[in-house]
């Protein structure tokens, strides 16, 4: 179960595990950390709104071929990552999560994986034509800056306590609420998704 700061899945419905979408990208030979893609598609889905597949698909794969069949599924595990974040995302019950590992997992492998879904967040955000900085609300400009910190975070957490368990939730649920703010300041009253 992709778990993250709650021991919720991504959300309600998903049946898309971290650990799945991290072996289809290993399988098709995508040196991408599943936490970057969820990010980056994000990103993209909050500057503009929805994710163009000409723009993700060159993103993530270095060249691809619909006729093979690794490559193939992996696209389609991320295209239901697509429409499993746009759903989340203009969700009434507000239940958007980032795909990172299981709580099983170590917490410094959790916190790696949240500073590549940050920096894929970022990159997804550039990528789908996010307005200059200046151009940016206050509260805006200040998420993003914490964004980038939190991507070039190296993690010292060899033995962590529950101290430092209860920080890394607080700092996944402020991301999270973070990105749900972010594309309500981006896309407000948004058209109803929009499925590529």
């Amino acid at each position: 179960m992709s778990v993250l700061c709650d021991n919720c899945t991504m959300s309600g419905n998903q049946d898309l595990e971290y650990s799945d979408l991290a072996a289809a990208l290993h399988r098709a030979s995508i040196s991408v950390d599943a936490a970057d893609c969820h990010g980056f598609l994000s990103g993209l889905i909050c500057a503009s709104g929805f994710a163009d597949p000409k723009i993700w698909v060159a993103q993530l794969f270095e060249d691809y071929n619909p006729k093979d069949t690794l490559q193939a599924d992996t696209f389609r595990q991320l295209q239901q990552l697509y429409e499993l974040t746009v759903a989340g995302l203009n969700s009434h019950e507000l239940d958007f999560e980032l795909l990172l590992p299981d709580d099983v997992q170590s917490l410094r492998e959790r916190a790696e994986a949240l500073g590549c879904w940050c920096s894929g967040f970022l990159s997804g955000l550039g990528m789908g034509g996010l307005p200059e900085q200046d151009k940016l609300p206050d509260d805006v400009r200040e998420l993003l800056n914490d964004l980038s910190e939190i991507s070039r975070v190296d993690f010292e957490l060899d033995e962590p306590g529950e101290g430092e368990l209860a920080a890394f939730e607080e700092v996944v649920e402020y991301i999270r609420v973070g990105v749900l703010f972010l594309y309500d300041e981006l896309q407000p009253a948004s058209a109803p998704p929009q499925v590529q």
